[in-house]
């Protein structure tokens, strides 16, 4: 055996052939160091180079030839210069820890955690291998750990070094975004959003925010680092925003145009018809392009939809449930003259949705809806007909599942199409928008409320409604095919089980409300209009 062969001597070497007996106990530190250093942080690329050589240079000379080992070189060479970065951007190693070396190693190891941690931080690191380094050879040990299953990168369309390339892109446009749009710009159209003047302004206004707060990185000692931290868990398309409607929003502020020219910009590429919409046919390249994609992430299950029922949803309110008449007697469910004489009506009253939901809702046993004659926005949701199906929406993961989605019409649509009649309909329940059910990482796609009605269904089911702005980003390039297949199919109906449709409203200054709610208390009735959000 060569001594480029020799590493960590096996349990059974005696002591003095390497001149420590504590070189395993140093690999199991190492290996529950690691473990507790990268729990909840992302690993991090730095520039740090000649790690082996430096790393041998610091080990007494008689002993450098019994730690000289290709196994652990590899390891050094393509794990060792890694980083995490704390919420100041401060970058530790997760290996290079000399307190837990052995006396042997103590000044090789801190040498190794002083290059790596003065190092500048260079790119996102992924792997798809559970276990970094060879941890045994024959009866030799080696450098090298176990990975926690969250480090584990999960291959998609691209694979960990096609990913690793693709956070190095966004962090130069978002660089080049910063540096183009300054602050006091980004505070304007933060003004400008919450303001509420242009449609569903309020999917960007987290975007914006997430740059100024970017911006202020950049100016803290660690920002160079900030900036790194803030690419490896940013959402989608935050990073490229010259390639979005916040993009265009700025360069037109920048330009100085009447906002009135703005406005009018902007409403009509918001358009539910226009924004993220194919407006052609798919071309035959990009058929080919989505059916490979689809094969690759084996999505074919996920994209046969059906109406979601009661059962799918994740709801806010639901009526107050009778208690058995057993448990009260036969006539216990009937309401006494006494109980009649002691019922409050209140009077009418307009609130906001806010105000409804902290106020009113809590107490609330039962709740009317006032369905309108005129056309409104009536809604449904629909869900995956395979639960064990891969996700197919940004929301949905395989840690909580989530595969519901809704649909409305752009013009809004009337009772009769919904199976309604205008006039008082029961609620069955109120829920969220399904992308913030479980999270707030998704609520810059929309924030919503959605009042179930009892009874509604929709008549028309003209497609899967698998809108391009709510898929996985991985098939934003095969849109114009998931369009044209979702327009071709209909939406499987579960019978017998009442479904989750109704009305949906949204913040905005283009958002119709007036939503007139007859709500039922302990002793108490009152009728709410609410005519906003907040």
């Amino acid at each position: 055996m060569s001594s480029d062969d020799l590493k960590a001597r096996p349990s059974s070497q005696p002591e003095g052939s390497r001149g420590e007996s504590d070189y395993p106990g140093f690999l199991g530190r190492l290996q529950t160091a690691f473990e507790g250093h990268v729990t909840g942080h992302r690993m991090f690329t730095t520039e740090a180079t000649g790690l082996w050589e430096a790393y041998l240079a610091a080990l007494p000379e008689e002993a450098r030839q019994h730690y000289t080992c290709s196994a652990c070189r590899k390891f050094v060479e393509r794990f060792g210069a890694l980083v995490t970065l704390d919420d100041q951007g401060i970058q530790r190693s997760p290996f290079w820890n000399e307190h837990l070396a052995t006396s042997m190693t103590f000044a090789a190891v801190k040498q190794l955690r002083t290059l790596v941690e003065k190092a500048r931080v260079n790119g996102v690191f992924l792997s798809s291998q559970a276990v970094w380094g060879t941890p045994v050879t024959g009866a030799w040990e080696h450098l090298a750990v176990r990975v926690p299953q969250a480090h584990v990168f999960q291959p998609s369309l691209l694979d960990a070094h096609q990913r690793m390339a693709e956070l190095r892109e966004h962090y130069r446009c978002l660089n080049v975004a910063l540096g183009e749009f300054h602050a006091d710009l980004l505070k304007q159209a933060q003004t400008v959003l919450r303001a509420d003047a242009l449609t569903r302004s309020e999917k960007f206004i987290g975007v914006v925010e997430w740059l100024l707060a970017r911006q202020g990185e950049r100016k803290q000692p660690h920002g160079h680092n900030l900036i790194w931290k803030a690419v490896a868990s940013a959402p989608a398309g935050f990073c490229t925003p010259r390639a979005s409607m916040v993009g265009t929003l700025l360069e037109d502020l920048a330009a100085g145009l009447p906002f009135e020219v703005v406005q009018s910009k902007f409403d009509a590429k918001m358009h539910p018809l226009q924004y993220q919409r194919p407006q052609a046919a798919p071309s035959a390249g990009n058929v080919q392009q989505a059916e490979a994609a689809i094969a690759k992430l084996g999505l074919a299950p996920a994209l046969e939809r059906r109406f979601a029922t009661l059962a799918d949803v994740s709801f806010t309110w639901k009526p107050t449930e009778d208690k058995p008449a057993q448990a009260r007697g036969v006539f216990g469910y009937l309401r006494t003259k006494e109980a009649r004489s002691q019922e409050v009506h209140l009077p009418n009253k307009t609130l906001t949705w806010v105000k409804f939901r902290d106020t009113v809702l809590p107490t609330a046993e039962r709740i009317q809806l006032r369905v309108p004659s005129s056309s409104a926005a009536f809604s449904a949701m629909v869900t995956a007909v395979h639960p064990d199906a891969p996700p197919l929406l940004q929301w949905d993961s395989l840690e909580r599942r989530n595969p519901v989605s809704w649909y409305f019409y752009p013009h809004g649509s009337t009772a009769g199409s919904w199976g309604l009649s205008p006039g008082d309909v029961e609620v069955l329940g109120v829920t969220m928008k399904p992308n913030t059910w479980f999270s707030d990482r998704f609520a810059h796609i929309g924030q919503g409320v959605f009042f179930i009605l009892e009874g509604a269904r929709d008549s028309r089911n003209s497609g899967l409604s698998l809108f391009p702005e709510f898929l996985r980003g991985e098939l934003h390039g095969v849109r114009a095919t998931l369009e044209a297949f979702s327009q071709s199919r209909k939406l499987e109906i579960s019978e017998g089980q009442p479904l989750a449709s109704g009305m949906m409203f949204t913040p905005g200054a283009n958002a119709s409300w007036e939503v007139v709610l007859r709500v039922t208390s302990q002793e108490a009735v009152a009728t709410y209009t609410l005519d906003r959000w907040d």
